[in-house]
């Protein structure tokens, strides 16, 4: 085999919880999240061949070419746990918008693994690919589980949550992007981590498969700061929920605004009206 090629898909965060500030341990500085993430069927491609030396090739000019892309770091992360003398030119056909909160570049990142893995016949577990993965990004191992599942990234509790529900989503992708950084840097830790009740519930309504429940508990503890910053966020949830959607919610630090669809939802009229690029989406089959 001198090439592997997949679909990598993305995720939504429908419930989002800021714990705290991790400050003791190797993970210090970071945050200990708590999130439910969805997975959709919104997707790039990405294919890993073997070369003579590391690279990557994408048409998306803002998705770099170098040692920051997260999928360069996963081909070095590989190399280096296993002692591998090889290497791989990595092409990434983008789908998935790039900034907006979608975690597009974890869902690559956790292909280039996966993908490397079968190129050179390692025999990698899902348990081993995860344990890399979190080398790599704080998302990358939600993506060797998938679906939908519960996860606190950096103090590194991840549970499935088996569900049969699939749902409907408009995503609102803006023209402007939301610095993580910045919407770190910016939060209000008085008003954080007050609806651990919500997640947990949503948990339990996916595990039996609740519809409403899920909608009724969507929440995202960024949108506390976030809004703040970026007013023209909040005025995009408030028309999502004006044009119908059952629930309305940034996901991840932004700026991707997600709209819950029913079957009565107006696509068109929503296309329409929200003045923003729009991309209708539903679960990952």
């Amino acid at each position: 085999m001198s090439f592997a090629i997949e679909n990598s898909y993305t995720r939504i965060t429908l419930g989002l919880d800021i714990i705290a500030k991790i400050t003791q341990g190797p993970f210090a500085g970071f945050h200990e999240l708590s999130i439910v993430k969805h997975q959709i069927d919104l997707h790039d491609v990405v294919t890993v061949e073997d070369s003579a030396g590391p690279a990557i090739r994408c048409g998306h000019p803002s998705v770099p070419l170098d040692a920051s892309n997260i999928c360069w770091k996963a081909l070095d992360a590989i190399k280096r746990r296993y002692g591998i003398d090889k290497n791989a030119i990595i092409t990434i056909e983008k789908n998935i918008p790039v900034f907006g909160g979608l975690a597009g570049g974890s869902a690559n990142g956790a292909s280039t693994l996966r993908l490397l893995n079968k190129l050179w016949d390692l025999g990698l577990t899902t348990a081993q690919l995860i344990d890399l993965g979190r080398s790599v990004g704080m998302d990358v191992p939600y993506y060797f589980m998938g679906n939908t599942a519960f996860d606190t990234e950096a103090t590194g509790i991840l549970e499935e949550l088996p569900t049969s529900l699939r749902l409907e989503f408009v995503l609102v992708v803006p023209d402007f992007g939301v610095s993580t950084k910045e919407a770190y840097k910016n939060i209000d830790y008085h008003r954080i981590a007050k609806n651990a009740d919500k997640t947990g519930a949503m948990k339990k309504a996916f595990l039996k498969n609740r519809r409403e429940e899920v909608i009724g508990n969507v929440h995202n503890d960024f949108e506390l700061s976030v809004f703040k910053s970026n007013p023209r966020l909040q005025s995009i949830k408030e028309k999502l929920l004006d044009l119908g959607c059952k629930a309305a919610v940034m996901s991840g630090s932004g700026s991707t605004m997600i709209g819950v669809l029913d079957a009565e939802s107006e696509k068109e009229t929503i296309q329409k009206q929200i003045g923003y690029t729009t991309l209708f989406v539903s679960s990952k089959k």
